[in-house]
């Protein structure tokens, strides 16, 4: 390879301005050799009604329920029945951390508007809601092309923000969610693991299918550092100044056990766990999601 990067290497990418340039880079390359979507060509029908909520298209309210109901709704399709997804990006303090010139959050950002370009593609409707210890953006589902510009101004305009709190947001968003749905988490899942984890089985026990992109550096999976290094929390934890050749052993033996904890329970209970690294390329992160997406509409 000479020394050449992957054209989907994250570094590669981030040296690319435009976001919807990056998505459309990333979801081109794995798409391509692969099946078109099996909803192209597909007829419009009428599938059903949903309440209206801002940012629906006024067109479709049906006036004849609004007589009778004294509400609005809009008449929903089926290309927009095929799927709804809800991709939940984490921007907490602990996303900001980099080892080289990509950060977690920049990564999430990318893969985030990369799936959520994929999803329109294919005819999906898709969401986008970014947390830290609350809500902080949310954008309903919507099945449009359209819709990847709303998406794309929020997640253009993130910065890492202050302390984690996913449990209340994934409890939040499953009062949101009343029908069978695909929900992508990107976060480094640096929470209460068992708070968590009791949340994403709460999806599960409703049918909905769940997809879990553990996004972490690589040093803080190998902890190569040497010399006396002060360590300063990203979530106003303080910080510490310490030997890490002292405590190597032990650091990656908790992280080894944090990691290997969220895959076994994922495992036992239907959700789809990857643990992926800001160093790997973004196609590969795609081409996951593919494979259960094809799960999913069978």
């Amino acid at each position: 390879m000479n020394g050449e990067r992957h054209p989907l290497d994250p570094l590669v990418l981030a040296k690319i301005s435009s976001l919807i340039l990056r998505a459309r880079l990333v979801v081109e390359g794995v798409l391509t050799g692969l099946h078109k979507s099996p909803h192209h060509g597909q007829s419009v029908e009428f599938a059903e009604h949903k309440e209206y909520s801002p940012g629906d298209d006024l067109r479709h309210i049906d006036w004849k329920v609004y007589g009778k109901s004294d509400k609005y709704y809009v008449r929903q399709f089926e290309e927009e029945t095929n799927l709804k997804g809800y991709i939940l990006l984490d921007d907490s303090g602990s996303m900001g951390y980099r080892s080289n010139k990509i950060s977690k959050l920049d990564y999430g950002i990318t893969l985030a508007a990369s799936l959520a370009y994929l999803m329109l593609k294919q005819l999906d409707a898709v969401g986008v809601l970014t947390f830290n210890e609350r809500e902080s953006s949310y954008i309903p589902p919507r099945a449009h092309s359209s819709h990847i510009q709303a998406i794309l101004q929020i997640l253009e305009r993130l910065e890492p923000g202050s302390k984690t709190n996913l449990a209340k947001v994934l409890n939040n968003l499953a009062e949101k969610v009343r029908r069978r749905a695909l929900v992508i988490l990107i976060s480094d899942l640096f929470d209460e693991a068992d708070r968590v984890l009791d949340a994403l089985k709460r999806f599960r026990h409703r049918k909905n299918e769940i997809i879990i992109f553990h996004v972490l550096d690589p040093y803080e999976i190998e902890f190569p550092f040497k010399d006396l290094t002060v360590f300063l929390g990203m979530e106003g934890e303080g910080q510490i100044l310490a030997d890490p050749r002292g405590m190597r052993s032990t650091y990656q033996r908790e992280i080894s056990g944090f990691i290997e904890n969220y895959r076994r329970v994922c495992l036992e209970n239907g959700i789809d766990y990857c643990l992926i690294k800001t160093s790997t390329p973004l196609d590969q992160a795609l081409t996951e999601y593919l494979a259960k997406r094809e799960r999913f509409s069978r």
